[in-house]
């Protein structure tokens, strides 16, 4: 952690741990929340301390900022058109249901947005300050998302070569072995026996989001983090080649390892989504637990600092002592269901140069070069061809990328997807993908002086849109090739991914998929803030029309996390009304 990072983050332990209104769990919870997102929850630092993470995000997005000015400055850019003509004759029940909802005392203070237009008509049904821009933590990453279906297309797949450099002779390659990074930031791992991707829905967290603190994160059913990696191994035995007397090295030239967004480093090569697995189990108390981690690699070693309490424990910790050092400390209790968190690989093109040779030796691959040393200089991309060719993983389609991202609010996958936006549009610098979601913004009608965009995830604290850019943007693309996409990778109220538990078993259940968004802060009064809790998406109503909708609020103070909940079911139950009511 850089080591302002961490200034700042000690601040707000501290400033949790003297707040007498916060319980242990949900500081431990908060704290969690706050460095790492679970399921599209972004917690942030207190605003007071924001400015200097505004300035870092800022000196990394001069393409977006030079698209900003062009578009503010043209004549034929964006302008905000004149106020749209709303129906006057908002079903009672809908009416009545959000004053009630807004009239409580928790958002005496707050700020509130909806819009809702009929998907065929474009008629606005509901408009409550629509024009207003907001904070919308990981609503945003619709726009991200559009932008590579824009330039990709939904049916796009990853393809990841190994390419030989040199002679095969008698089954002995006089040369190198050469992966080529494609972005792909599954690379085997959620695959499942139907050719899609699989994802946890709540109360299971999702792996990419299971970090310090508590139960509940799971593994994905049926995935392997080296899947891909052992594919292409046995691929390089079956074109003949058992031994390999030069190196093996991973190209990453795909894009410039991007460390400018807050959620970590995206890199053009992942393997289990550039995270270690460690899961702790509770033995007796006053004994150490049991830890294990996945992917096993002579990178990676894990020290066991945790001893196992009877009662109430607080979050683990988990730090990087050393190169390929983790160490897990803390307490749990003996009465604990075994905890999942995980460990970022700090540098995933190393790591993947390991894994690799590690698969290619149990594949019955001989290798000369040493797994960790440093490889050799990467060749002239001309010297890739079909003729040495002797491996390739494929990828699923894109589209199953966007409900993986979708369903859980993956925060790395989403801020991917601007690299990839910027490698489309010519260039290695992921910052210049957001010149490219402005772009595909302008195109849609959506004003630069509205929504402003800083990330792809939704997670930096400059983000800001409006419920009615949103809801104009999802009705905008419904009609591309590439809108049924990002329609149907959204949760659905009720079933699965991050909206598995709000409304379950209700009338609205199955017939809303949202996109949800959270950023909650710690505060020096002793509460926490939600700094937003947000939704966008599209509603089947009951009379069978087929409705776009926002539905945003900011700045809803509360004692717990669980009236938290309380204030995101708040927001549910406005969309249910509204489903209920049309």
């Amino acid at each position: 952690m850089p080591q302002e990072q961490e200034r700042q983050a000690k601040n707000t332990d501290a400033t949790l741990a003297l707040s007498p209104g916060v319980r242990q769990q949900d500081q431990a919870l908060a704290k969690s929340a706050r460095t790492r997102p679970i399921c599209g929850i972004s917690a942030k630092n207190p605003p007071i301390r924001k400015a200097g993470y505004s300035m870092q995000i800022s000196t990394k997005v001069g393409g977006a900022a030079l698209a900003l000015m062009a578009l503010l400055s043209s004549a034929g850019g964006v302008t905000a058109g004149p106020a749209a003509e709303v129906s006057a004759d908002i079903p009672a029940s809908v009416s009545d249901a959000i004053r009630n909802i807004q009239a409580k005392a928790v958002f005496a203070h707050s700020s509130w947005g909806i819009h809702v237009v009929d998907l065929a008509t474009g008629h606005v049904l509901i408009d409550e300050a629509g024009r207003k821009s907001l904070l919308p933590a990981s609503v945003m990453k619709i726009y991200g998302i559009a932008t590579a279906l824009h330039g990709y297309g939904a049916d796009y797949r990853f393809r990841t070569p190994v390419y030989r450099l040199g002679e095969v002779k008698d089954h002995v390659l006089a040369g190198d072995l050469v992966l080529v990074a494609s972005g792909d930031f599954n690379f085997g791992l959620r695959n499942q026996p139907d050719g899609t991707l699989g994802f946890n829905s709540l109360p299971a967290i999702d792996h990419n989001s299971t970090y310090t603190g508590f139960p509940g994160g799971a593994y994905v059913k049926d995935s392997n983090p080296l899947a891909a990696l052992d594919a292409l191994a046995a691929q390089v035995k079956a074109a003949g080649i058992r031994e390999i007397k030069g190196d093996v090295m991973i190209d990453d030239r795909l894009f410039e390892t991007y460390r400018g967004f807050s959620a970590g480093p995206i890199a053009p090569i992942w393997v289990n989504e550039n995270d270690i697995d460690i899961m702790v189990t509770p033995t007796r108390a006053g004994e150490k637990p049991q830890i294990d981690w996945r992917p096993k690699s002579v990178a990676v070693h894990v020290e066991n600092d945790v001893t196992t309490v009877a009662g109430t424990a607080g979050p683990l910790e988990v730090t990087t002592t050393a190169p390929g050092v983790i160490k897990v400390s803390g307490k749990i209790a003996s009465d604990s269901p075994p905890i999942l968190t995980i460990s970022q690989i700090a540098d995933p093109t190393a790591f993947a140069r390991t894994a690799f040779i590690e698969a290619l030796a149990r594949a019955g691959v001989k290798v000369a070069a040493a797994p960790l040393d440093a490889p050799g200089a990467l060749p002239d991309a001309t010297a890739y061809g079909d003729d040495n060719r002797v491996a390739q993983y494929v990828s699923p389609p894109l589209s199953e990328f966007v409900k993986v991202i979708l369903k859980v609010s993956y925060n790395r996958g989403a801020d991917l997807m601007v690299c990839l936006a910027a490698v489309k549009a010519g260039s290695r610098d992921c910052g210049n993908g957001l010149a490219e979601v402005l772009k595909l913004l302008a195109e849609h009608g959506i004003s630069p002086t509205s929504t402003y965009v800083f990330d792809g995830a939704g997670s930096s604290p400059n983000n800001r849109t409006t419920p009615s850019d949103l809801a104009t943007f999802l009705r905008e693309i419904a009609s591309t090739p590439w809108g049924a996409a990002i329609h149907d990778g959204m949760a659905v109220l009720g079933v699965d991914g991050s909206q598995a538990l709000n409304g379950a078993g209700g009338p609205a259940a199955g017939h809303v998929r949202i996109k949800d968004g959270d950023a909650v802060a710690g505060s020096a009064s002793g509460k926490l803030v939600a700094l937003a809790a947000t939704q966008a998406g599209y509603i089947d109503a009951r009379s069978g029309r087929r409705l776009v909708y926002s539905v945003m609020v900011n700045n809803v103070p509360f004692p717990s996390l669980e009236d938290y909940n309380a204030a995101r079911a708040d927001v549910a139950a406005v969309v249910v009304a509204i489903q209920q009511g049309y």
